[in-house]
């Protein structure tokens, strides 16, 4: 029993590792404009 309770506490926290790991990738990709004042020219 306690064997079967651990492998259900893994498979949860692998799945919410998966949610996290996916909804920052979706903010990693958007990147704002750089403002001119930064910009070397």
């Amino acid at each position: 029993m306690k064997k079967r309770l651990l492998a259900l506490i893994a498979t949860v926290a692998t799945a919410l590792a998966a949610m996290v790991a996916s909804s920052a990738c979706a903010i990693f990709f958007y990147q704002p404009e750089e403002p001119k004042c930064l910009r070397e020219e």
